[in-house]
């Protein structure tokens, strides 16, 4: 979601809200505390890894929640994710993903991830419940237990047991003015930051600073930075249409996001000097044929591919040829294996780092 300024920045806003944003602070340190003095029952013999952050809106959980699946996988570990379904209006919960499902009822992310990864996901508003699905699908399909359970979001979700946590930051937007909701961003106190396991900053490469916080949190997590390196452009309506990197250069385009930061979209597009007009979309926004009217067919319309998953239908409905999605790859672990050898040695402890299988095909950039 689109920040208001007043969340970057301390205004008379800020100043206003501060009393209410004092008591979202202390009712979020309530509840960890309750949260580790008594924690809940595991509903799963699966290790458990909880990809979240502390801050409203996106920071790149999705790219990373990929490229971590596809790491683990490459191990030979077998893998589910949940979700909460957010954006899907289901009147039933859980509700097992496919990549065929409808975005609507399920959320986009979970469709998004379950084209890419093929692997069991299921979402519910109540996490437990999504893993007891899983764990009811694994015996009915006389599956493999699952390995490892990865939760798209939930770092707040106390009603869920967890092994490992994991915070994505934006690097672009950090941690706003550091404020508690409703003055800032922040679901919970920065200092949430000295309980988790990994931070992973996103829109760093391997050659650049970590950004300085001017109120630093004792930070206990191992830290790690992540990019998204774009690959090629795919027809909306028609993923198996590929065009290069090079084929709008110079051109005037649409371009429309409905993701948590939807500059950091454009601003890519803008570095393949593509001329473009921006439309920036709430997170998880629900497109509809007249959310396009104003747009000249003849012109591509660029997009991301959590947005393709919700426009396809449009797009073949109405045979919108000129419609394209970026698709990039997660560039994590700087190529030393760093951050999944630290992973696996939290899942497995009798894992000495020695017989890593060599997964650096799923991290190359093309």
């Amino acid at each position: 979601m689109s920040w208001p300024t007043f969340w970057t920045q301390n205004t008379w806003q800020t100043k206003l809200l501060s009393p209410l944003a004092k008591l979202v602070c202390w009712e979020a340190s309530r509840r960890l505390q309750r949260f580790q003095q008594q924690p809940p029952l595991r509903q799963t013999q699966a290790r458990v890894i909880v990809v979240g952050n502390i801050v409203v809106g996106g920071s790149g959980k999705t790219p990373f929640i990929i490229w971590l699946t596809l790491q683990l996988q490459a191990q030979g570990l077998k893998v589910g994710i949940i979700s909460r379904g957010y954006g899907g209006c289901s009147k039933s919960w859980p509700l097992l993903v496919t990549p065929e499902s409808d975005p609507r009822l399920v959320g986009d992310e979970p469709v998004l991830l379950a084209k890419q990864l093929g692997c069991l996901i299921a979402v519910s508003p109540k996490r437990p419940q999504a893993i007891e699905l899983l764990n009811q699908q694994v015996i009915l399909d006389s599956q493999a237990k699952l390995d490892v359970i990865i939760s798209d979001d939930g770092l707040q979700h106390f009603a869920m047991a967890r092994d490992i946590e994991v915070v994505l930051i934006d690097a672009q937007r950090q941690f706003g003015n550091q404020r508690c909701l409703p003055a800032g961003p922040l679901r919970e106190p920065m200092n949430r930051l000295n309980q988790v396991d990994f931070c992973i900053w996103n829109g760093l490469k391997a050659d650049e600073e970590y950004p300085l916080i001017s109120v630093k949190p004792v930070m206990q997590a191992s830290q790690f930075k992540m990019y998204l390196s774009p690959l090629c452009f795919r027809q909306v309506m028609n993923a198996s249409e590929i065009r290069s990197l090079e084929s709008f250069a110079k051109q005037p385009a649409y371009a429309i996001a409905g993701i948590g930061n939807p500059q950091r979209f454009f601003e890519t597009l803008q570095t393949l000097d593509i001329s473009i007009t921006s439309q920036p979309f709430a997170d998880h926004y629900a497109y509809r044929l007249t959310d396009f009217e104003s747009f000249d067919d003849e012109k591509p319309l660029l997009m991301t591919a959590k947005d393709a998953v919700k426009c396809s239908e449009i797009a073949q409905t109405h045979q919108k040829t000129n419609w394209w999605y970026l698709d990039v790859t997660p560039i994590c672990d700087a190529g030393d294996n760093q951050l999944l050898t630290q992973l696996l040695q939290q899942l497995k402890p009798e894992f000495d780092g020695t017989q890593l299988i060599n997964s650096t095909s799923l991290n190359k950039e093309n």
